[in-house]
């Protein structure tokens, strides 16, 4: 008797520790091979997965072990050939302050993300990329590193399937 009033305690229990990770998305870097100012560690979405109507969140966390002062997060959307910026976001709006410190743990929450479709397109393949905007004598940004995931969406045709 008393084994039955334990799982249903440790059932709960295991179902509470994998919850996050439902949320969690398989990424790769964009170089497929990392940069040398840090390690991502999660990329998670909310809601996930997501509707064509949803603006998701996306949060990027990780390891620098290089420090950057000034810098964007931009976040891209690849549907077929085509490759869209869909929003900018200044580093001293999404972190704590404007810089990220060497050897720290980073945290990049992205709000409000619009959803780019694209009739026809079998997958939306999004990038959030972390650029130096603190070039002084370079004529442009440094990108310093770069996440890709494929957008868990819900597909619109199940869903006009489920509503009939």
């Amino acid at each position: 008797m008393a084994i039955s009033h334990v799982q249903p305690v440790l059932l709960l229990l295991a179902s509470l520790f994998f919850i996050p990770a439902l949320h969690a998305l398989d990424f790769e870097y964009c170089n497929k091979s990392g940069y040398e100012f840090g390690n991502v560690s999660s990329v998670e979405i909310s809601p996930n997965p997501v509707d064509l109507d949803d603006e998701p969140n996306i949060t990027v966390s990780g390891y620098a072990n290089q420090g950057i002062d000034y810098g964007s997060i931009e976040v891209h959307v690849t549907a077929g050939d085509v490759t869209h910026l869909m929003r900018r976001y200044f580093l001293c709006v999404v972190g704590d302050s404007c810089a990220i410190e060497a050897g720290t743990n980073f945290v990049l929450p992205l709000t409000e993300i619009p959803v780019d479709y694209t009739e026809g397109a079998a997958k939306y393949v999004y990038s959030i990329r972390l650029i130096d905007d603190d070039v002084k004598d370079a004529e442009e940004s440094i990108l310093k590193l770069c996440v890709q995931f494929e957008l868990p969406l819900i597909d619109p045709r199940s869903v006009s399937v489920l509503s009939s």
